[in-house]
């Protein structure tokens, strides 16, 4: 099986480099946080800064600026993470990646605090359709204190319980990077001989 890593790039789970590629701290970290997948996208990405910039990659300034621009690649612009920086950023347990988070507490208390610091905007969005489901399914009325129990369990569970991580592939994979359509059943009836 091959060894996963959380790409800082890509901003998912996915299969990353078997080796550091190049000695030194930069080669550790594209090791530990940059997948397979995006290192790919380095070769195009260095033969264009090389062209546009017209370096001459026996000049040590050359391999020095072309490092940088690698890095940027990967990590992204320190200028541009400072910036960044005044939006409330969290490391969303439902997405598992790092998203803008909530602009305060969706309500008082505990659980409103727990969604605050652990979930995304993008993931609490999600919750509407979810509890709409869930009302519907339970035959939930809203005004009795038990029903809003429940379905206050139910967005515990949603977003914190042990099922709540998405799907493995729950979002469209980039052409060519899955090996096909999945087929389910049988795929028809018998053939005759």
């Amino acid at each position: 099986m091959p060894r996963m890593v959380y790409c800082v790039k890509l901003k998912r789970e996915l299969p990353g480099l078997d080796k550091p590629p190049f000695p030194g701290e930069l080669g550790q970290r594209i090791f530990e946080h940059v997948s397979k997948q995006a290192y790919e996208m380095w070769p195009a990405q260095s033969t264009q800064i090389i062209n546009d910039n017209g370096l001459n990659m026996a000049d040590p300034e050359a391999r020095k600026l072309l490092r940088k621009e690698m890095e940027k690649f990967f990590f992204g612009d320190p200028a541009q993470q400072s910036q960044q920086q005044g939006q409330h950023m969290v490391f969303c347990a439902k997405l598992q990646r790092e998203l803008p988070g909530l602009d305060k507490p969706p309500f008082p208390g505990e659980l409103g605090r727990r969604i605050y610091e652990g979930i995304s905007k993008q993931a609490w969005d999600m919750w509407p359709a979810q509890s709409t489901l869930i009302i519907n399914h339970y035959g939930l009325n809203m005004a009795d204190p038990e029903a809003r129990k429940i379905l206050r369990e139910q967005m515990e569970e949603f977003f914190f319980g042990a099922d709540a991580k998405m799907p493995e592939g729950w979002e469209p994979e980039p052409a060519g990077a899955g090996a096909g359509p999945r087929r389910k059943g049988g795929g028809g009836a018998a053939r005759k001989k």
